[in-house]
């Protein structure tokens, strides 16, 4: 099962991690080709935030099985391009609920204490 986790932090997305990827040892070409799916907008937003919004805008993992994208400096590009990919995998899931699911988890910004 791939696993999907948007974090939004006052309604921004704030990271994006996707897990999971096929086991050899299925034979299902449905669970094959939804993680062809995942992984063709995965590396096509990965690319679209290098185009668009530079190397600096997030810190990017992609491995085996791996995807995580940390924003670090947000901006409106940046969020289009994290929304897109949201939209993306709930599209697919919304076919494919038995190999992927997406769930938002909701946190609220930190404040540094003054000093």
């Amino acid at each position: 099962m791939v696993l999907v986790t948007v974090n939004l932090c006052d309604q921004e997305i704030s990271k994006i991690t996707i897990r999971g990827h096929a086991d050899s040892v299925n034979d299902d070409a449905q669970y094959d080709m939804v993680c062809a799916e995942v992984s063709a907008v995965s590396v096509g937003v990965l690319n679209s935030i290098d185009e668009i919004c530079g190397e600096d805008c997030c810190d990017i993992v992609m491995e085996s099985g791996n995807v995580e994208i940390s924003v670090k400096k947000s901006s409106s590009d940046l969020q289009i391009i994290l929304r897109t990919l949201k939209i993306q995998l709930d599209t697919i899931a919304y076919s494919n609920k038995a190999f992927i699911k997406v769930k938002v988890q909701k946190t609220k910004k930190v404040r540094k204490a003054e000093v």
